[in-house]
């Protein structure tokens, strides 16, 4: 109305660990590519350590028919250490039968930040 633009979503799609940048956009591209996983959020989650910083937190759906195995969680973290920085490798690792997701099937990442600030 007035010309201005409000930005209500996305502004935690950064997260700080140790003082580097990690985009969380950067990440999810590069871990849905694994054969496994359907779908997947970062997200970051404060770090009782370091107050102002956070950990790299990795949802995860995976594909109809993948058993949530051993081997296959191994197989996850393996292509994560292969193909990130170890700053951006997910620390906590959450499987889940599936993501809340919006009504055009974006990943709800708001409900699943609320979900970690109750635990």
């Amino acid at each position: 109305e007035d010309g201005y633009l409000k930005i209500v979503d996305r502004t935690k799609d950064m997260l700080i660990v140790s003082g580097f940048k990690v985009y969380s956009v950067h990440v999810e591209e590069i871990m849905t590519k694994h054969p496994d996983i359907e779908l997947l959020a970062i997200i970051g989650v404060p770090n009782p350590d370091r107050p102002g910083a956070e950990i790299v937190k990795a949802v995860i759906q995976l594909k109809e028919g993948i058993a949530e195995t051993e081997d296959v969680k191994e197989s996850i973290k393996q292509f994560a250490e292969k193909n990130l920085s170890k700053y951006e490798i997910p620390k906590i690792w959450d499987f889940r039968e599936e993501l809340p997701l919006t009504m055009v099937g974006k990943i709800l990442k708001k409900a699943l930040r609320e979900e970690g600030k109750s635990e």
